[in-house]
C-alpha cells in the first residue's frame, strides 16, 4: 500500500469515527431531552420548538433571558429549550446550532460568539429553513432574520452620560473593561465612538482594555488588581461591561479601601451588584431588561413564522440603577415575581 492510499484510509477512518461520535452525542441528547420532559409537559405537545443558544448561559442575565422567553412562549404554544441543558460537557456554539438543526427546531434565539464560524452556522440554519434571531450581539452580515438588543453606539452614549454625571474637576482617567467574548472589534469600535462623542476628551482620557476569557476563566481580577494597587495608572472611574467583571471590580475596589477614589459603573443587575450599589461600592449599573429581551426574541420569531418577515432591529429598553433607584428596582422585582406566581 503506497503512502497516498494509506493517507486516504486514515482520513476515511477518522471521518467515520467523527460521524459516529456526533450521532451518538445527538442520540444521547435527544434521549436526555425526552426523559427530562417526561415529568413535565411533553415538549412534543407544543406547537413550536425553539432553541435558545448562548455561550454565556450560566450568568444571572441569561437565566433571566431564558425565563422571559419561556413565559412568552406559553402564549404561542412554544417549547423553549436551552441546548445542552443538563449535560456536564457544554456544547460550542457551532455544535449547539448543529444540534438544533438535527432536532428540526422551528427557530433559534442566539447570543452569537465572535468569529466567522458563527456566521457560517447561522447561514447553515437558514439553508435548513430555520429562522435565527440574534440577541444582545448581532451578526449583520449573516442570514439571520432579526436582531433583538441595543446598538453598541447607543450603549456607549448611555455610559458616557453617566460618566458626565459623576465626573468632577479631579476626574482624569476612565478605564473601560470589555469582555472579549461578547465585544468583538466592531462592537468595541461602535461603543468607543458613542462614548467619545458623548464625553469631551479635553480633560478626560479613556483606557480601553479587553478582558480575555478562556473556557470560563478570565483575567479580570489581574487587570483590576493592577489598577487598584497602582501597578498601572489608577483610573478615577471604571466602566465594567458584563456582570462578572462588575462583581470583580466591586470586590477588589472594596477590599482595597478605594470606593471613594475609584467609581465603578457596572453592567446588569444581580443580587451582589444591587447590594454593592446600596452599600456605595458600585456607583451604578446600566442594563437592558433580560426578561424583556427573551420575550421580544420569541415575539420576533413568531412574527417571522406567521408573516415570513420581521423587523431588522428590535431595540430593548435600557435602565440605570443607582442608589436613588435601587429600592424602587427591588420593589419592582418583588412585584414582578409575585405577579408571576399568581
Amino acid at each position: 500500500m503506497n503512502k497516498r492510499e494509506n493517507f486516504h484510509r486514515v482520513w476515511l477512518v477518522t471521518g467515520i469515527l467523527t460521524a459516529a461520535l456526533a450521532a451518538v452525542l445527538a442520540a444521547s441528547y435527544v434521549l436526555l431531552l425526552r426523559n427530562r420532559s417526561a415529568g413535565e409537559a411533553d415538549y412534543r405537545s407544543f406547537a413550536y420548538h425553539v432553541a435558545l443558544i448562548s455561550d454565556d448561559k450560566d450568568t444571572s442575565f441569561w437565566k433571566d433571558v431564558y425565563a422571559g422567553a419561556v413565559k412568552a412562549g406559553e402564549g404561542y404554544g412554544v417549547y423553549v429549550e436551552q441546548i445542552d441543558d443538563g449535560l456536564t460537557e457544554r456544547f460550542s456554539i457551532e455544535d449547539a446550532i448543529n444540534m438544533a438543526i438535527y432536532e428540526h427546531v422551528d427557530g433559534i434565539l442566539l447570543r452569537p460568539a465572535e468569529g466567522e464560524e458563527v456566521q457560517r452556522m447561522i447561514d447553515k440554519a437558514y439553508r435548513h429553513k430555520i429562522p435565527v434571531i440574534t440577541m444582545q450581539k448581532d451578526v449583520p452580515d449573516s442570514k439571520r432574520q432579526g436582531f433583538v438588543g441595543i446598538n453598541d453606539y447607543f450603549l456607549g452614549q448611555e455610559y458616557g452620560k453617566r460618566v458626565l454625571k459623576i465626573a468632577d474637576e479631579h476626574t482624569r482617567l476612565v478605564a473601560v473593561l470589555f469582555p472579549g467574548a461578547s465585544f468583538n472589534e466592531t462592537s468595541r469600535m461602535w461603543f468607543q465612538l458613542g462614548l467619545s462623542n458623548t464625553v469631551p476628551q479635553e480633560q478626560v482620557r479613556f483606557d480601553f482594555r479587553i478582558i480575555r476569557d478562556d473556557k470560563g476563566l478570565n483575567n479580570a481580577e489581574d487587570v483590576i488588581h493592577d489598577m487598584v494597587e497602582g501597578n498601572v495608572e489608577q483610573p478615577d472611574i471604571v466602566i465594567c461591561l458584563d456582570e462578572v467583571i462588575t462583581q470583580s471590580a466591586y470586590q477588589l475596589v472594596r477590599d482595597g479601601g478605594l470606593p471613594d477614589k475609584i467609581k465603578v459603573i457596572g453592567s446588569y443587575v444581580s443580587e451582589d451588584i444591587l447590594k454593592g450599589i446600596e452599600e456605595g461600592g458600585i456607583d451604578s449599573t446600566i442594563t437592558i431588561d433580560p426578561e424583556a429581551m427573551g420575550r421580544m426574541g420569541i415575539d420576533a420569531l413568531m412574527t417571522y413564522k406567521k408573516y415570513h418577515m420581521v423587523s431588522y432591529y428590535t431595540e430593548v429598553d435600557i435602565m440605570l440603577v443607582d442608589q436613588d433607584s435601587a429600592a424602587e428596582y427591588r420593589r419592582g422585582s418583588v412585584d414582578g415575581e409575585e405577579g408571576q406566581e399568581k
